[in-house]
């Protein structure tokens, strides 16, 4: 991260326990952030954050809203336990009126159960996957696409674009790495894929010696590993290291140009999945990401689905005047053609996003590289 990246983190942070302290119950409404604004997926979760406090201050700068609306942000430090605490937190809260969260699944499902039974709406822009909105829970939605839809993708492009006829598959045990490697598999099976190889690793730690070592003699054309971008980069940099020749690929999780930084020269024609196209490419976007950047710095991955998150909240808000949190619910799930910086956004009955895609990127020259087809 860069220093002005820290310092806008540490100044927002004093910031928040100012307002925290000053505002006085009921003065305001409040929307939350519930995200690891610490530990080893805090780029993605700051820039979550950040984007949602964006979107708050242009709408209280409008002037059109019953009350003005007050940011708070939890860490859930990417940890199951940690996020159920914060959605206690913000659903005893009587002012908060929405969440925008959680990072990832293995957060995401657990919290939701708490908004649930509080009837808090939450909105996650990262969290991908579909059990999530398996549940019958009607106040939980994502603005993100969905693993199912990213397995299907990933094996078409394995299967079609690269035409390779061998992978094997690493995933992290956590419930979005593994949960997309099984939609690979799945996937990459119906379309005569063979998959060789499907292998848990541990996260958090710095080898994976062992595993390589199994894959390796089976001679596999691609490496597939679902996780996250810590995991990722250690993968193909011991890839490389073992002389394994198959090309790396991966999911959304290590769309971040962190993976690129720690992976250095061995992320050289990596391919990775997300969500979108550049975002500087979106007509819809281009504001936006000129806005964050000049305040923020470069967007590392969600923020633009974050944004859209909030002003779904802050729409909702606005629509009804009121804190009553069914109501807004009711009225997020509602919202038809909603024009967000990502393109129109409505959701189906499970409160799923609908018509989304993927795309695929390479590493080159140090950067990611849209593969346009």
């Amino acid at each position: 991260m860069t220093i002005k990246r820290y310092l806008y983190i540490f100044i927002s942070a004093v910031s928040m326990v100012f307002l925290i302290g000053c505002a006085k119950k009921g003065e305001t409404v409040v929307i939350g952030v519930g995200s690891a604004l610490t530990g080893q997926e805090s780029a993605i979760g700051q820039d979550i954050s950040h984007a949602v406090e964006l979107a708050i201050e242009e709408a209280n700068a409008k002037g059109d809203l019953k009350k003005k609306i007050k940011f708070i942000a939890y860490d859930d430090k990417s940890d199951p336990k940690d996020a159920v605490t914060v959605a206690h937190k913000f659903s005893n809260n009587t002012d908060v009126i929405g969440v925008v969260g959680h990072l990832v699944s293995s957060c995401a499902i657990p919290a939701s159960e708490i908004y649930n039974k509080s009837g808090l709406v939450m909105i996650t822009p990262s969290a991908t996957n579909p059990k999530l909105t398996m549940n019958s829970l009607n106040n939980v939605f994502r603005t993100c696409a969905t693993d199912d839809v990213q397995g299907v993708a990933i094996a078409k492009f394995i299967a079609g674009k690269l035409k390779k006829k061998k992978i094997a598959i690493i995933h992290d045990r956590q419930s979005y790495g593994q949960g997309l490697a099984e939609e690979v598999k799945l996937n990459s099976i119906k379309l005569g894929v063979k998959v060789i190889a499907f292998e848990g690793i541990t996260v958090k730690e710095m080898d994976y010696s062992s595993v390589l070592t199994k894959i390796k003699p089976l001679n596999p054309e691609v490496v597939f590993f679902a996780g996250m971008y810590n995991e990722g980069s250690l993968i193909c940099k011991q890839m490389s290291d073992f002389g394994i020749k198959a090309l790396y690929m991966s999911g959304d999780g290590c769309y971040n140009p962190i993976f690129v930084e720690l992976s250095g020269k061995k992320s050289e024609g990596a391919v990775v999945s997300f969500v979108a196209p550049p975002f500087e490419d979106i007509d819809t976007a281009k504001e936006f990401v000129k806005t964050f950047q000049n305040r923020f710095g470069e967007i590392q991955t969600y923020a633009p689905y974050a944004y859209d998150a909030a002003n779904l909240i802050i729409e909702a808000y606005r629509q009804t005047g009121t804190t009553d949190r069914k109501n807004i619910s009711e009225t997020v799930r509602k919202i038809k053609n909603f024009k967000g910086v990502t393109g129109n956004i409505e959701f189906d009955g499970k409160g799923d996003r609908k018509n989304t895609n993927f795309y695929f990127y390479k590493v080159k020259n140090g950067k990611f590289e849209w593969i346009r087809e």
